[in-house]
């Protein structure tokens, strides 16, 4: 099935959504929080999940949370702050996927694209200076994350390596995603 990324319907998960439908073969582990954790998640207000569709077709999701990022892994970026705090305001991007059978065609390049909207949009009620994600050591993750958004690793641990993007650069030249 090809896919038209610029015809993707995004909506918030609700009680009454079919997720039925999703696989993701390569992580099972987001697969299964997609049955069934998410919906859970959501009503505990730890985060919260949104759907993408192509026609009726679940083709994606990513789950969103607050979180922070501490001065001291940040070393690798050259931030021009004149006081900076002890821990900076983070979205998290806590889990994303793709249905097996559709990747490569822009989705998860368009679901990025909607994580940094909503940033930014955060940005204008609360601050946010950055996107996080504590990535899988999947070298094709860590890939996608650092070409398609721009993302610079940061911090590691033996299950993850954790990413951020600084909004305030998203959109140079340099990246190559812009909202």
């Amino acid at each position: 099935m090809t896919i038209d990324s610029k015809s993707l319907i995004f909506s918030k998960l609700s009680d009454d959504s079919d997720v039925s439908s999703f696989t993701c073969s390569d992580s099972k582990d987001l697969e299964d929080f997609l049955r069934n954790d998410a919906k859970i998640r959501q009503r505990e207000k730890i985060s919260t999940t949104y759907l993408v569709h192509s026609g009726t077709d679940l083709v994606g999701f990513f789950s969103l949370s607050m979180g922070c990022i501490t001065s001291d892994s940040l070393k690798k970026m050259s931030l021009e702050i004149e006081d900076p705090p002890n821990k900076y305001p983070a979205l998290l991007l806590a889990r994303m996927a793709t249905k097996d059978g559709l990747r490569g065609q822009g989705i998860g390049r368009e679901m990025l694209k909607h994580v940094f909207a909503m940033a930014f949009r955060l940005t204008e009620q609360i601050g946010c200076r950055f996107v996080k994600v504590d990535a899988k050591r999947d070298p094709r993750a860590i890939r996608f994350y650092e070409n398609y958004g721009g993302f610079i690793q940061i911090t590691q641990n033996s299950e993850t390596i954790q990413m951020a993007v600084d909004i305030n650069k998203i959109g140079d030249e340099e990246n190559s995603i812009t909202v």
